[in-house]
């Protein structure tokens, strides 16, 4: 039997009457609802191919008339039916086939008479009265819909079409699963597979044999379902992903591999005028990005998207209310709330906690507190997205400390020279909307955000890092019998200052290992998953809880650093807000070319980080099954307009969009299936999409600034082991990251990186030495600003993200021998076709989630 078949589901199917027909789930529907049957006396192939061409054309299947002759050009070409492992080189031969992911060669025998390939060995292991299915998976474009098809041959004995299986006897059933999209094909080979799998089942097997009704057929599927155990997925990519045996390596050098007296000259050369080539990599190619005079017309008229964006935000504001509140989302909306609110409450006191001492020490905590509040009430309100999570980021805090260097420098008032570069700020941002480049984001990809969400990652890591070990002494004073007094107060506070930083140390590393051992148990089989989701969302407070006890158990005669918030009595207002003394602008006119100069340099490319920042926050907010309409243009007013503004006039940190946080954030309002199959994760089903959690999250941040009593007992260590443990938590999962330790395991050990199939190592290793050498560049500038006078070349952060993307998107493609793997590789983070038909949206809606990635749902259909 041909296999080349895992899975695919998700519909509701009907019967040739029309009526539905009842189900005891949605696994199996897809196929089902277009599957047809056929029943065919053909005794040749060609007399086969070309009936189910006449019935596929008189199904209205075809884009149009002439696309019939490829269909009958696609079904009758020769083919090749692989067994065994092909090597790895095997990428650099054209392919040419309709079954889509590559397969293994086979060791077989070659028949001159009939001048086809068949496996004599397999066939002399088969009982005479065997009977064989020819299953066809792949892609076609020019096929107007899914096609499912299932030929029941009529003859008796079943006719030998040798060529179309492997073997030498007779054939009973062609089934057909085809799809118009590249991006199902893969899942079309799974519910090949799936179907050649129930074929074995003899009950099964009769009712295709004498069954018209699909409800029979999909009667017997199910008592087939309950009869098997589904292997997850895990294993079946190690077992089945390429179908077949592996060859041991003794017998390597026995198996001729090369493929060139395979290609039939006729075929190819008709598959390339008909454009018929499968999405194999070798043949695969990305069209070129161009910019052309065409290109600038998308900045006339000004502030068109801004319309636009007021427009979309009106259509959805209602519905995100609304949603909040419904049946099925209200638990998971509220539920989210303490999760979101110690993500957006924790990095305020660390962020607060470091802008007091390395920025202004006007800079405290509880303003730091009440602004991240009212920044995040206002983002919930008036947002294009407002699930996305914004704050103090890495790369404006390095620009934060720039305005202070600068003014510094300039011997000016810092509140007024931040006031001026406030006022650049907002100017710019104001000239960047007007350009209408907000929606170029929907050309960022995902190498692109990567590059980001590690940035952001490696400096929580290396600022608490440093952080701690500055604090250690270069040198422990060692008294002696001669040690005057000083000499000997001396070595007392360097001894206490080194206790000090080693406990600090210590309780860093207990915040870190607790923190991950409860991310651990949450992605446990352990407990029950209320528990386990409930513990994962309360993981930072209990860490802090955690390290606070042990610190007064075992170090409460230390004078460990804590937070310095006061009590809830003794609560100042005047101290959340730092006004512009304007009559100190006066301050400014003594360079004033040297004041305006690097005002205008550090606002532009403050502006045009934060533009950057959360053009990519508001893609993170959107791939977890987003529907509704996100206007990016309504996220930029506010985060280059709007609040730079409020910022240097109300003194309060500059805020930017942070993508670690945005996904937490989204994570926590995600729905899942509640009852996965065995050994499968759960698929996420949808998103609740509303602003009413961020909106209580933002009031309860601002009201915190109360909490004094219990914040000034935490000791400062436990943010340092909570940046490190976000930062670690912020690189796991990123499929650079990912593709580096398996680029560092053999091949063999790939079976968990389905994203890597079919993708040669030599490619990859360049791919991912790229990206991580942009990454290197702005770890440098993390290093540079932290132990050097130079953190201004940290305003150069923006351009090595644009310049990232400008590589990618037009340098790289150029490179013919990278281009294809890079296509497959590193797609865009979102399509660059927001609009689509009735009928994809309502498609899009019954498929099972990808996730970035197409994870098997073999079990469902079983």
């Amino acid at each position: 039997m041909d296999r080349k078949f895992v899975s695919k589901t998700n519909k509701i199917f009907s019967c040739g009457s029309g009526k539905p027909i009842p189900v005891e789930s949605a696994a199996g529907r897809e196929l089902l609802e277009y599957l047809r049957v056929l029943q065919s006396n053909a005794t040749t192939s060609d007399q086969l191919m070309k009936e189910i061409a006449k019935f596929v054309r008189s199904e209205d299947d075809l884009i149009s008339p002439e696309d019939l002759e490829k269909l009958e050009l696609a079904l009758s070409a020769p083919r090749w039916h692989p067994q065994v492992n092909r090597p790895q080189d095997l990428h650099r031969h054209p392919r040419l086939s309709l079954t889509g992911p590559g397969r293994r060669l086979s060791l077989v025998s070659r028949n001159e008479n009939a001048m086809e390939w068949t496996n004599k060995n397999l066939s002399e292991c088969l009982p005479k009265t065997a009977e064989a299915c020819s299953a066809m998976i792949g892609h076609l474009p020019y096929l107007t819909r899914h096609l499912y098809l299932l030929i029941r041959l009529t003859s008796d004995p079943a006719p030998k079409m040798r060529g179309i299986v492997e073997v030498d006897i007779g054939i009973r059933f062609v089934f057909l699963a085809l799809t118009p999209k590249i991006d199902e094909e893969r899942a079309m080979y799974q519910i090949g597979r799936c179907f050649a799998t129930m074929l074995n089942e003899s009950k099964f097997l009769s009712v295709i044999r004498q069954s018209q009704k699909l409800a029979d057929i999909y009667k017997a599927a199910l008592v087939f379902r309950r009869e098997i155990i589904a292997i997850s997925g895990g294993y079946s990519e190690v077992l089945n992903c390429r179908g077949g045996i592996d060859v041991p390596p003794s017998y390597d050098n026995e198996v001729e591999f090369e493929r060139a007296d395979l290609v039939f000259e006729d075929v190819v050369d008709a598959a390339l005028n008909n454009e018929m080539t499968s999405s194999n990599l070798s043949l695969q190619k990305e069209p070129q990005v161009h910019c052309s005079s065409r290109s600038f017309k998308r900045l006339c008229p000004p502030f068109r998207e801004l319309v636009e964006g007021f427009k979309a935000l009106a259509f959805r504001m209602p519905s995100d209310y609304i949603d909040a509140f419904t049946k099925n989302k209200v638990g998971t909306m509220l539920s989210s709330i303490p999760f979101i609110y110690f993500v957006v409450f924790a990095p305020s006191v660390t962020f607060g906690t470091l802008m007091f001492n390395e920025v202004n020490d006007s800079y405290n905590i509880s303003l730091n507190i009440f602004s991240a509040g009212v920044f995040t009430i206002l983002y919930s309100l008036f947002a294009g997205q407002p699930l996305g999570s914004i704050g103090i980021s890495g790369p404006s805090f390095f620009l934060e400390t720039v305005i202070a260097l600068f003014a510094a420098q300039a011997g000016v008032d810092y509140w007024a020279y931040r006031f001026l570069t406030g006022l650049y700020m907002t100017a710019f941002g104001i000239i960047l909307i007007s350009m209408n480049l907000s929606s170029m984001v929907l050309y960022a990809r995902r190498s692109l955000e990567e590059i980001f969400s590690a940035f952001i990652s490696f400096f929580l890591i290396l600022k608490s890092t440093f952080s701690m070990f500055r604090a250690v002494p270069l040198e422990i004073y060692q008294p002696n019998n001669n040690t005057s007094v000083d000499e000997l107060q001396k070595a007392l506070n360097s001894s206490q200052t080194g206790s000090r930083a080693a406990i600090q140390l210590f309780l860093a590393l207990c915040m870190l290992v607790f923190s991950l051992l409860i991310n651990k148990l949450k992605r446990s089989h352990l407990f029950r998953r209320t528990f386990r989701y409930w513990i994962g969302a309360f993981n930072v407070p209990l860490g802090i809880v955690f390290v606070t006890a042990l610190n007064y158990i075992f170090f409460s005669t230390y004078p460990i650093t804590k937070l310095g918030v006061p009590p809830a009595v003794e609560a100042d207002p005047t101290t959340w807000f730092v006004l512009v003394d304007f009559s100190k602008m006066n301050t400014l006119n003594r360079s004033p070319a040297l004041v305006h100069g690097t005002a205008v340099v550090i606002g532009f490319f403050f502006c045009l980080l934060i533009f950057t920042e959360i053009a990519l926050n508001s893609v993170t907010a959107l791939k977890p099954k987003a529907k509704k309409p996100s206007p990016f243009v309504m996220d930029h007013v506010l985060t280059v307009v709007i609040f730079p503004l409020m910022s240097c006039i109300l003194g309060w940190p500059f805020v930017s969009g942070v993508p670690v946080r945005t996904i937490a954030n989204t994570m926590a309002l995600i729905i899942v299936d509640p009852h996965p199959p065995p050994g499968k994760p759960a698929e996420i089903i949808s998103l609740v999409e509303q602003r009413v959690s961020v909106l209580i999250v933002g009031v309860l941040v601002t009201v915190s600034v109360y909490l004094g009593d219990i914040l000034h007992l935490v000791p400062v260590a436990a943010l340092y082991g909570m940046f490190l443990y976000l930062g670690l938590i912020g690189l796991r999962g990123l499929d650079s990251v990912n593709t580096l330790t398996a680029l560092l395991t053999r091949r063999k050990h790939w079976g968990r990186w389905e994203f890597l199939t079919d993708l040669p190592k030599p490619q990859l290793a360049v791919i991912v030495s790229i990206n991580f050498g942009e990454l290197a560049i702005l770890v440098v500038f993390i290093i540079l600003a932290e132990f050097t006078d130079i953190n201004y070349v940290t305003l150069a952060t923006p351009l090595v993200l644009i310049g990232s993307g400008l590589v990618r998107e037009f340098l790289l493609p150029k490179w013919q021998w990278l281009a294809p793997t890079l296509a497959k590789y590193d797609k865009r983070c979102l399509p660059t076709h927001p609009k689509k038909t009735e009928t994809e949206n309502k498609s899009e809606v019954s498929l099972p989630a990808k996730n970035d990635r197409l994870s098997s749902v073999e079990t469902l259909i079983f």
